[in-house]
């Protein structure tokens, strides 16, 4: 394709996606900070009363049954060990829970929240309802272009002469140079984490085409956990009794989470934080029978890279990798500035594309007033 009408296709795509791509900038950018800024627009949920041992788990599901009675617990995050979050299954939303006496702190929907809204702004334009499924396919193909128009950049770069003298950014030959300078420099420096941000942007919700290109770029199978089904195992009655289980088979681990059987014969799965595993590497251990037994193990250090990358793909989508180390806070702070790219993009492509617009229209102007007359 002759560059004239790449150029000119790079223009038309920015143009289809420029608002879309701008409400996915700026509120990208936010969230990667968004469980801060609501901490501090709401207080952070601490225990007021007396600090003790953790109830057992067992002992805080009765407790927690006890005060709200209509709630099911889905899911249990120690996370944080002073609070205890729990999922609540059927759309009832989240409490946080005092561990050393079981007490409710609070209880709130997700949606209700500003961590909430920018979430549902990011991924869905703010649109509930049926219409939403077709709101989230526009955004993955707002994000599929965001790489389409990455791979035309890296094109427009490469094709003429001497690419790598471009990068060097100057202001001296003008405004408009530097900002074009500006402009290629900073899609190249960013590629890969853009398109990295993107391609598992998209596959939160395109899950089955994402999922078959990542198992081709890494020639390998996205492996999913495989616990046994048994329809004549005995209700598991002793959650304490299942956890001690799991943490008797993955010694030396942390205990990070614990999602509740929603039928008799499920089986509850215990996630365990093995010393020295990363983010998204947990192992997850499914614990049944009467009395508890071990039934599966899946360990997630242990996956190859097809599996890791799926398992991974929020975590690397907003920046979360390295939490708790002293590079977690570097990686967050680029995310920021790489989710702000895609809006630097827009407003820069605008300007030097109106810019040379004007230029031209003058000199056409030019060339009138000096064509001799009939």
């Amino acid at each position: 394709m002759r560059y004239r009408n790449l150029r000119r296709l790079h223009l038309w795509v920015s143009l289809l996606t420029a608002v879309p791509l701008l409400v996915l900038s700026l509120s990208g950018a936010l969230l990667v900070y968004a469980p801060e800024l609501q901490q501090a627009l709401d207080g952070e949920v601490r225990n007021t009363g007396p600090v003790g041992a953790s109830l057992s788990p067992t002992a805080i599901v009765d407790r927690v049954a006890q005060q709200r009675p209509e709630l099911d617990i889905w899911s249990i995050s120690l996370a944080k060990q002073d609070v205890w979050t729990a999922w609540l299954s059927g759309g009832a939303g989240v409490m946080r829970i005092d561990p050393t006496s079981g007490d409710i702190l609070e209880h709130f929907h997700p949606k209700d929240r500003f961590e909430g809204w920018l979430t549902a702004l990011h991924r869905r334009y703010l649109v509930d309802g049926p219409t939403a499924k077709w709101v989230r396919h526009g955004v993955s193909a707002v994000a599929l272009l965001l790489v389409v128009q990455c791979a035309i950049g890296l094109w427009l770069w490469l094709k003429p002469p001497m690419p790598f003298r471009r990068l060097s950014v100057s202001f001296r030959q003008g405004t408009r140079f530097g900002i074009l300078r500006l402009h290629q420099a900073t899609g190249i420096a960013t590629f890969l984490i853009l398109t990295a941000v993107a391609l598992t942007g998209m596959a939160m919700y395109w899950h089955d085409p994402m999922r078959v290109a990542l198992e081709w770029a890494t020639f390998s199978k996205v492996e999913e956990p495989q616990p046994p089904k048994d329809q004549t195992l005995a209700p598991l009655k002793d959650l304490d009794a299942g956890i001690a289980a799991a943490t008797v088979a993955i010694p030396d681990a942390r205990l990070s989470h614990f999602r509740l059987p929603r039928n008799p014969t499920d089986s509850m799965v215990v996630g365990l934080m093995p010393e020295g595993a990363g983010d998204g590497q947990a192992t997850r251990v499914w614990v049944g029978d009467d009395p508890a037994r071990v039934l599966y193990v899946y360990a997630a250090s242990e996956a190859n890279l097809a599996t890791t990358i799926w398992h991974m793909r929020y975590i690397i989508h907003v920046g979360k990798f390295g939490l708790g180390t002293s590079w977690g806070p570097i990686v967050r702070a680029l995310w920021v500035i790489v989710a702000l790219v895609p809006a630097a993009f827009v407003i820069s492509g605008l300007w030097l594309y109106l810019g040379r617009r004007s230029r031209e229209q003058r000199s056409r102007a030019r060339a009138r007033s000096f064509a001799p007359a009939e």
